[in-house]
């Protein structure tokens, strides 16, 4: 337990590191110099910690897939941020329960009527936040919403495969090692291919300090929801991570003074009831 509430606040703090850095920084060129960091901190721990002997080729390719489906999350997930409220990634973050739910039900044989009532509440939830947001600056576009559909359903299918390979004993600091340096690659390419040199040297700069202490903050927060997840399954740890959304949002309220109004609380209510139900109907 203590491994998951840790993730819980470190997952959050993170959210606000990314919001506040992304405000005047490419989301590639952020990605790429926190990835840096997070890749060496991870690999010199696998060097000192673990022997990579023992991963097998399959166990390798597992983890790969559950990284890219990462990446995907991770830029869906910025490329939102970068122009929204950090409240709607809390939000999207809750509601993800559903996708979880339907992996079980597609792939676990659930019974799908046990989870009706948890999956309307949410929907419930979910529209009446839209409809409060709909005429103040919370407000966002349907491309925007697309983006953290497709975040929450990386994301999903990230917890799942690695929960998968944890219980493989496939351990941790592998899978984060892995993540990270795909993120890097990534970014990185796509860095230098659209933005100037000079740009990525301002960056590189005047980020060192803000980029140093998110990758510490990640590096904690991937460790301990894995620590976590090792002990647990999606459905359970997810019960406790609920919390993490609403962090989030309180965090999003506190440091970049948006206003939540009654509305909104009563609609976060509504889902956080839907998702808690859905959990329960399922597990």
């Amino acid at each position: 337990m203590t491994f998951i509430f840790l993730a819980i606040l470190l997952f959050s703090i993170n959210n606000v590191l990314w919001k506040k850095n992304l405000e005047n920084t490419s989301v590639t060129s952020l990605m790429a110099y926190r990835s840096f960091f997070t890749s060496v901190i991870s690999l010199i721990y696998i060097w000192l910690f673990v022997d990579i002997r023992l991963i097998s080729f399959t166990e390798f390719i597992k983890v790969t897939l559950g990284s890219v489906s990462g990446v995907l999350g991770l830029f869906c997930m910025l490329f939102a941020l970068k122009n929204i409220s950090l409240q709607w990634i809390g939000i999207y973050n809750l509601i993800g329960v559903i996708f979880t739910a339907l992996y079980l039900l597609i792939f676990e044989n659930f019974d799908l009527n046990e989870s009706v009532v948890g999956i309307l509440t949410i929907f419930l939830g979910f529209g009446f936040f839209i409809f409060s947001t709909s005429k103040n600056r919370l407000r966002i576009t349907i491309k925007q919403h697309f983006l953290l559909i497709l975040m929450t359903l990386f994301f999903t299918v990230v917890s799942v495969i690695h929960w998968k390979n944890l219980i493989s004993n496939v351990p941790p600091l592998v899978i984060i090692a892995n993540q990270e340096l795909i993120v890097f690659m990534v970014s990185l390419a796509v860095t230098l291919k659209t933005i100037s040199s000079s740009a990525i040297k301002e960056t590189i700069s005047s980020k060192f300090s803000q980029v140093l202490l998110m990758s510490i903050v990640v590096i904690g927060a991937f460790t301990s929801s894995l620590m976590g997840l090792k002990v647990t399954d999606p459905l359970v740890s997810g019960l406790i991570f609920l919390a993490s959304p609403l962090t989030t949002i309180l965090f999003s309220a506190y440091f970049f003074k948006e206003k939540v109004t009654t509305k909104n609380w009563l609609a976060i209510g509504i889902i956080s009831l839907g998702a808690f139900l859905l959990h329960i109907q399922t597990v």
